[in-house]
């Protein structure tokens, strides 16, 4: 009796996940088809040997701005200020190679393969400098990473909730076993509708793509390939420019603990030009609070362009 109820058990579970299995990816199939349908190329495409990266330029003005999303995240991140950024300076965004309208890059994703694929995409399409960086999230990582290996042009760094990995790693903290899960299943079972219900509600519709979901797990799974790269430049670039603004959510578990080590990022630093800013915010200040992230950026440009 026990092994008919054990093997009816299993079998039942077993057809319950088939069952899911099917349902999510028919999910993410229409998801995908809707967003390639609703959301098409927007801007030019740079062919930079390996890929074709998708990439708008446009404005005018003294400076251009590097606008650098986050893991997972489509130039599509900026929708809400790149009207009001074109109107103080040239902007510059692009689909990072896997996401948006870009096609797959060269593995592994790593922050030095990011950062040689921007640079290429800058100097094909001519896209004069100055600089000022514009990276949210991971993109404020490869940001830094970026100005430190390319200094020439580079005027400053504004960072949105940026990445702090550098300085969380060196206090010896660890990605744990769930999220080690998670971002398996991201890599590998990106088309099974599971890390379409892993993930929190989207900032905007093209983050949960397969193709996304993919390219974040991509990345995100180079951690420590990444962190090694940017250590052998750690040195470097500490007397550039910086406004670093931090999400102050209340609401997420380690808010202090991030704080102080994006604090620890910031003070990497030293221009006396810098400025830290907390704002009450998650983590997409720039979708959240465009207003206070202009005006932030309005007294930074000003500041270098004294």
């Amino acid at each position: 009796m026990v092994k008919k109820i054990t093997k009816w058990t299993l079998g039942s579970m077993a057809s319950l996940l088939v069952i899911f299995l099917i349902y999510g990816t028919i999910k993410q199939y229409s998801y995908d088809s809707k967003v390639k349908k609703e959301y098409p190329p927007t801007g030019n495409f740079s062919d930079i040997g390996q890929n074709k990266v998708h990439y708008k330029y446009s404005g005018e003005g003294e400076v251009t701005f590097i606008l650098i999303s986050g893991l997972g995240e489509s130039m599509h991140t900026w929708s809400s200020i790149e009207d009001e950024l074109a109107k103080r300076g040239r902007v510059f965004m692009y689909d990072r190679s896997g996401l948006g309208h870009s096609e797959e890059g060269i593995l592994p994703r790593s922050v030095d393969n990011s950062a040689v694929e921007l640079k290429k995409v800058l100097e094909n399409e001519k896209i004069p400098g100055p600089f000022i960086l514009i990276g949210h999230s991971a993109g404020g990582f490869i940001a830094r990473y970026y100005a430190k290996k390319y200094p020439n042009n580079v005027l400053g760094l504004f960072l949105i909730d940026p990445y702090q990995g550098d300085v969380a790693k060196a206090e010896g903290a660890q990605a744990s076993l769930g999220y080690k899960m998670m971002n398996w299943s991201f890599r590998n079972m990106s088309w099974s509708g599971i890390p379409y219900y892993l993930l929190p509600q989207p900032p905007h519709p093209t983050y949960k793509t397969s193709k996304a979901i993919k390219t974040y797990g991509s990345e995100a799974n180079v951690e420590d390939i990444s962190l090694e790269q940017f250590s052998k430049f750690d040195n470097e670039g500490g007397a550039l420019p910086l406004y670093l603004l931090k999400a102050d959510n209340k609401k997420a578990k380690l808010n202090e603990v991030q704080n102080k080590w994006s604090k620890a990022v910031f003070n990497k630093y030293n221009n006396g030009k810098n400025k830290y800013i907390r704002l009450e915010s998650g983590h997409h200040i720039h979708i959240e609070k465009p207003e206070k992230v202009l005006d932030a950026l309005d007294e930074f440009v000003s500041k270098l362009l004294d």
